[in-house]
Order: structure tokens, then C-alpha cells, then sequence
């Protein structure tokens, strides 16, 4: 009896002890999967406390590029706090506060925009509007080139045997280039010794390479029109597609020209309103040069809503310093006699799309039903202009819709744009540009939009916990 008992007793502790450990692995696995839990919970919270944060930078930042892309931004590297005071409606919402600062050792002088809000941080960088067509003479439409033509084209990339790429027109349609006059006949003596010619040189002891070279002698006509194009180089650029001149030189697509108008008025820039007097246009070139050299400015800005009459007409050169940024909106551009001397960049536009009625009127240009062209204007130089054309370019589809034409001699160092699209600028005398990118570059100083790269938005997200 005493032996069933014992066996009873030790059947009875070792039952306990594997309840005990039952319980006890149990209670561990209980444990275990709590804290689990827990902390499934705490990087969960973490995790939506972290993207709420974002997205309050995001907030922030998203206000901040919009009012850029409406409004625009002036930044100094001088004066960050000017920067961020232009963003102030944009700053503390949703909680989050925006910061800017330079780019240290950028040669486009680039800025790091950012939003923070509490260990979160948003950003992208910004940049100014490069000019990226880098040609003497660029136009979103055709263009034809007669008489005796010199240019000094764009650098390009320098090649490994010491030639460079050169740049001398870029156009989004045709371009021909005539070295001779319609109505000129090339005698024998004549041609290739004629120095009515179309040529490109660089200078001081650099030269283009040969395939970046367009020469046209006397009696030659170059057309890209012509399937063989022999004789137009790769330095000059036609039927260019996608072209944005506007958004290349200022910034903002062209649709949004009335911000950069507004900033030009904010700059001190002369406005002038030309419909009844296109002359006014080089009389205020004159008082905006003298204006800029009296306040020092870096230059001379003149926005023409209008026809410009670039003829001087008896009146004084224009001074080689400041350099000039003439824009003509809505208006054809002429030029009769000569400007020996003009430092600067000369932007053309249309708001909309050409409007071929309003540019043949502003010539004085009158077109019947069946398609005889005659000219009726009271200023003599845009009426013998008018005349040029009419004679010139027999189309009359095509005439009415030129936008810039110049007789005489014309020598600008800088660049001249024409964004016309669909428009025919004829340019018939001695053109003897010189592009300049540190002449660009001054011209339109204070006046390119600072806009956001494209690929640069970012954010940095800390360890989850430390939100």
C-alpha cells in the first residue's frame, strides 16, 4: 500500500510539473507575440506619424513652387531672408517651415529649396533659365538671308583637333540664304571673288570646323529646302521641333509672358506702347540707356507692346554700354539705314499664334482677293520697307506673315530672337551679328524665372521612431 501511494504522489508531482511548464511556455508565447504586437503598434504609429509629417512638408513645399511657377522669385545669394519673405504665404502651413539656401560652387548659381516639419524634410532645386539656344540668330519660324552677310557664330564644343562646333542660326521652319538680290544677275567677273557673300568666323586665331562652316557665294542660293543640302553646314539648324523660346530664355512657357512683363515693370524697364508711333521704339532705347548709365543698372530694359521702328532718323548711336534687352510683343520689327553699334539681345514674340492680318497691317501692307500686294503706310521708312517685301517675297501668304525685316547695315553683339512661330523674318543688307553669351547673359539679368529641375524633388525620411 505504502509503495501505490508513492507511485500515486510522484505521478501527481510530475503531472504538476509539466502543467507548470505548460504554463510557463505559454505564458512566454503569450509574452512574446504581446511584445510583437507592441511593437507592430509602435513603428505602425511611427510610420503614420512619419508620413503625416511628409506630407505637412510636402504641403508646404507643393505651396511654395506653385507661387514660383504664378508669380516668380528674385533670389541673392546676398539676402536669403528676401528670398524666403516672397514664400511667406507659403510658410508655416500645415506646420511646416520652408528654407532656402545657394548651392555652394554651382556655375548656374543653383538654389536648394526645402520644407521641414519635424525631422521630415522635403526638397528640390532650383535654376534659372539657361538661354539654351546658344546661335547668333534664332527663330522659331523660316527665315531668308540676302546681300553680304558676316557672323560670328556660337562656340561650340572644341573638337580634339582644335576646331569647334559653331551655332549660326537655329530655326523651327526653312531657311534660305541668297547672297545676291532677286533682281541681281551675276556677270562673269563675278561669283566666288564677289565679297557679297554669306560666311561665319570665330576670330583671333579659331575657326570652325569645316562642317560647321556654311559658306554661300555670290550667285548661290542655299535652301533647306533642297533635298541635297550641300551647302548649309551643321552650323546651321532648321525645321528645329519643339521649340519653347520663350520658357528657354525667360523661364516660363510664353503663355505666362505677363509675369515676366510685371517683373520687367518691377525692374525699372521702360514700357511704351507703339501702335500709333513705331519710332518711339529707338527714342526709347535712347532714354532707357541714358536712364540705366544715370542709376547704374547692370541694363537697359525696353518692352514695346507694338511696332518697332529700329531706323534711326537723324538720331544719335546708341552707347556701347549698358547692354540692352529690347522685347517686342505683338509688333514686326524694322530697320531702315544702319546700326553700326548695338550690345544687347533682341527678343521678338507673338502672344498667340501668328495672327498674319495684324502683322501685314502694321506694314502697311495691302493684299486683294487676288493676291496683288500693294503698301499704304505714313512712316516712310516702314512704307519703303513695305515695298521691299511686296517685291521680295512674291507669296503673299508668306509676306504677310514677316515679322522682322531690315534693310541697310545692321551689326547687334549679342543675339537676336525672333519666337514667331509660323513667321517669315527676312533680313536683306549687311547682317554682320556677333553672339556674345556674356552680352546674352547681362542683357536679361534679373529677368530669368527660377524654376524647378526636373528629377530633383526629393525628401529625407529619418529611421522610423525618430519622426
Amino acid at each position: 500500500m505504502k509503495y501505490v501511494a508513492k507511485c500515486t504522489r510522484d505521478q501527481g508531482i510530475a503531472t504538476l510539473a509539466v502543467v507548470a511548464s505548460i504554463a510557463l511556455i505559454t505564458l512566454l508565447i503569450v509574452l512574446g507575440v504581446s511584445r510583437r504586437a507592441v511593437n507592430d503598434i509602435q513603428q505602425t504609429q511611427a510610420k503614420i506619424t512619419t508620413e503625416q509629417s511628409l506630407s505637412r512638408a510636402w504641403a508646404a513645399l507643393d505651396c511654395a513652387v506653385a507661387k514660383i511657377k504664378h508669380d516668380g522669385i528674385h533670389l541673392s545669394k546676398d539676402d536669403v531672408a528676401a528670398g524666403i519673405a516672397q514664400l511667406s504665404p507659403c510658410q508655416h502651413i500645415a506646420g511646416s517651415q520652408l528654407w532656402l539656401e545657394p548651392w555652394q560652387n554651382s556655375d548656374r548659381g543653383m538654389w536648394h529649396l526645402y520644407a521641414t516639419h519635424a525631422q521630415q524634410q522635403v526638397g528640390v532645386t532650383l535654376a534659372k533659365a539657361t538661354g539654351a539656344r546658344r546661335s547668333s540668330f534664332v527663330t522659331s519660324g523660316s527665315a531668308a538671308f540676302y546681300g553680304g552677310n558676316t557672323w560670328r557664330p556660337a562656340k561650340g564644343k572644341k573638337r580634339e583637333d582644335g576646331l569647334y562646333e559653331c551655332h549660326s542660326i537655329v530655326a523651327g521652319g526653312d531657311v534660305m540664304i541668297r547672297p545676291r538680290t532677286p533682281g541681281e544677275s551675276q556677270s562673269e567677273s563675278e561669283g566666288k571673288n564677289s565679297s557679297n557673300k554669306f560666311t561665319v568666323h570665330l576670330g583671333e586665331g579659331e575657326e570652325c570646323a569645316p562642317e560647321y562652316k556654311t559658306e554661300v557665294h555670290y550667285g548661290e542660293v542655299a535652301d533647306s529646302r533642297d533635298e541635297a543640302e550641300t551647302l548649309l553646314k551643321k552650323d546651321v539648324q532648321t525645321n528645329v521641333d519643339n521649340m519653347d523660346l520663350f520658357k528657354d530664355y525667360f523661364g516660363v512657357p510664353r503663355a505666362q509672358w505677363k509675369t515676366i512683363r510685371e517683373q520687367f515693370e518691377r525692374q525699372g524697364g521702360f514700357v511704351v506702347n507703339t501702335q500709333d508711333d513705331p519710332s518711339l521704339c529707338y527714342e526709347t532705347l535712347l532714354d532707357a540707356v541714358a536712364s540705366s548709365k544715370h542709376r547704374e543698372s547692370a541694363n537697359a530694359k525696353v518692352w514695346v507692346d507694338g511696332p518697332c521702328d529700329l531706323s534711326r532718323e537723324g538720331l544719335e548711336a546708341l552707347p556701347s554700354e549698358p547692354p540692352i534687352l529690347l522685347v517686342v510683343q505683338d509688333g514686326i520689327v524694322a530697320l531702315r539705314g544702319a546700326i553700326k553699334s548695338f550690345k544687347g539681345a533682341v527678343y521678338q514674340f507673338n502672344t498667340d499664334k501668328l495672327n498674319a492680318r495684324e502683322f501685314a497691317e502694321q506694314w502697311g501692307m495691302i493684299i486683294s482677293e487676288s493676291g496683288e500686294m500693294s503698301c499704304s503706310h505714313n512712316d516712310s521708312n516702314i512704307q519703303e520697307l513695305c515695298q521691299l517685301i511686296t517685291s521680295t517675297v512674291t507669296n503673299p501668304e508668306q509676306a504677310r506673315r514677316v515679322p522682322f525685316w531690315f534693310s541697310g547695315t545692321f551689326e547687334p553683339e549679342g543675339a537676336f530672337i525672333t519666337d514667331v512661330p509660323n513667321g517669315h523674318s527676312v533680313v536683306y543688307g549687311a547682317f554682320i551679328p556677333t553672339y556674345s553669351g556674356e552680352v546674352l547673359q547681362q542683357s536679361f539679368a534679373g529677368l530669368k524665372q527660377w524654376r524647378p529641375v526636373n528629377n530633383s524633388y526629393h525628401d529625407i525620411k529619418p529611421p522610423l521612431g525618430e519622426g
